[in-house]
């Protein structure tokens, strides 16, 4: 089987903001990634402010959202799929690809792997699969694919670590792909983890 990677920008230039919400309703809760299907609805604070989604953030520029979609399907058999105007493709999973400033004072662990005190990276804000699909190798492809489209930018612009936050069971796992772990964040209780770009992606000279 094979792979495309389609952007959540390049979507919205011929869709609607509603049109998406519709196509991945079957992302919704118990059929697989829950967390995308809220994060693409509205919704509202105590206070009746609304929360920004991931549409927000893509036209304010914060960050990329990527899907990763399947072979074409004449059939969904009631799990999650895309629907473009060339066809339905299922959706494996999807990611998001951003840029965060981490300040050293609000690290509880190993301080000393950051060079300075407040440092600009790279951060991996989602890596999920859609758990109604069968995809062993599906998270190690993703992390491929953000390695990629981060290289390319780090060629460009610098910037020399990638930030990821993920539960307490997903730690071995990073760790054995060369992120350190530096603390945990207070406010969702993730555990964050960097990688240092410099050694994935030697400058060329």
């Amino acid at each position: 089987m094979s792979y495309t990677i389609l952007d959540l920008k390049s979507y919205l230039r011929y869709n609607s903001p509603e049109s998406i919400v519709s196509d991945l309703s079957s992302f919704g809760p118990g059929k697989g990634c829950a967390e995308l299907y809220l994060f693409l609805q509205e919704s509202y604070d105590e206070n009746g402010n609304r929360n920004d989604n991931f549409i927000d953030f893509e036209r304010n520029n914060l960050c990329r959202v990527y899907f990763v979609l399947a072979d074409k399907v004449e059939n969904a058999n009631g799990k999650c799929v895309l629907n473009l105007k060339s066809g339905m493709y299922p959706v494996y999973g999807y990611f998001s690809v951003a840029v965060k400033t981490l300040y050293k004072n609000n690290i509880h662990a190993d301080q000393e792997i950051l060079p300075r005190n407040n440092t600009n990276m790279y951060l991996i804000g989602h890596l999920c699969k859609n758990a109604s699909y069968e995809w062993g190798k599906g998270g190690e492809y993703m992390l491929q694919q953000c390695f990629g489209i981060i290289e390319s930018a780090y060629q460009k612009i610098g910037m020399g670590y990638i930030l990821i936050e993920c539960e307490p069971a997903l730690v071995d796992y990073y760790s054995n792909r060369n992120f350190a772990e530096i603390g945990v964040n207070s406010k969702t209780g993730l555990y964050q983890m960097i990688y240092k770009v410099v050694e994935k992606f030697p400058d060329i000279i």
